[in-house]
């Protein structure tokens, strides 16, 4: 399960990569700046405060740290 997760994970920062985009720089570094503490501070109060959920268990997860770094940016720059 977790290999597909990433491999989804690749298959996006690939896209954002290859996608031509209107943002400039400064704009696509605000959005993913932006995207990553939006997605940290909402999963750590979901998932520790609340324990709603997790991405593989409950709890704080450095594999989960690095499924938002890798996830959050991507999805910013290609929306």
């Amino acid at each position: 399960m977790r290999k597909l997760v990433y491999l989804a994970f690749g298959i996006f920062n690939i896209a954002a990569f290859l996608i031509p985009k209107k943002l400039s720089k400064i704009e696509i570094y605000t959005t993913s700046f932006f995207a990553i503490t939006y997605g940290v501070l909402i999963d750590m109060i979901l998932d520790l405060h609340y324990d709603l959920y997790g991405y593989f268990e409950p709890g704080f997860q450095w594999l989960g740290l690095f499924a938002i770094l890798l996830y959050f940016p991507s999805i910013s720059v290609i929306s």
